[in-house]
């Protein structure tokens, strides 16, 4: 099995995918927990559900830079390949400065809804609203970072690798790969036959 060995750069642009994966797990078994305290034992396990809500909102914002990261998220290619180079670029880079700004004009609202929570805390654990609310708008500035990243990284692109992303799963890749074994396989069947 290859074994990559990635450097602190490859760390720091997919580390809010493994956070996101980690909260997805612990998640489902928060919910697990509770449906079966539920209904095996017709006793909820209440903070469960708490907890796993606080954890979905970081999940999220966690997902959509990640998502900006690795060009996941959701555009409408259809009008994009239909137009030349430069307007190409131009409408990926002018996308990606609406969504910075949109993520900039959302995070001062968030600022204030933290201001106004005060000491308030949560009603079954007792955690203290400012602290659930913080990630959010920690969240919207790294979200604005990968954007502005992904809008360098645009500008230096030619008309080949314009947007280009890898896929989650490169299907090309995973038939090239059978392709390979099976005519290795055929090759070491034919020597076996001609030894014979």
């Amino acid at each position: 099995m290859n074994k990559e060995k990635h450097d602190l750069k490859w760390y720091l642009n997919n580390w809010e995918a493994y956070v996101a994966a980690v909260l997805f797990m612990a998640i489902c078994a928060l919910m697990f927990v509770q449906v079966v305290t539920r209904y095996v034992f017709n006793h909820a396990i209440t903070w469960t559900e708490e907890a796993a809500s606080m954890m979905f909102v970081v999940l999220i914002y966690c997902a959509i830079a990640s998502a900006v990261t690795h060009r996941k998220h959701i555009y409408i290619g259809v009008v994009l390949n239909a137009v030349p180079f430069k307007v190409k670029k131009a409408m990926m880079v002018f996308g990606n400065l609406v969504f910075l700004a949109f993520c900039i004009y959302v995070i001062p609202p968030f600022m204030q809804v933290i201001s106004v929570l005060g000491k308030s805390k949560t009603i079954i654990l007792q955690f203290p609203q400012k602290i659930a609310y913080w990630p959010v708008p920690i969240l919207l500035v790294l979200i604005s970072i990968r954007i502005v990243q992904n809008i360098i990284r645009l500008l230096k692109e030619d008309e080949e690798n314009l947007g280009k992303t890898v896929p989650t799963i490169d299907l090309d890749a995973a038939e090239r790969d059978y392709l390979e074994s099976v005519k290795a396989r055929e090759a070491e069947a034919q020597k076996e036959a001609e030894e014979k």
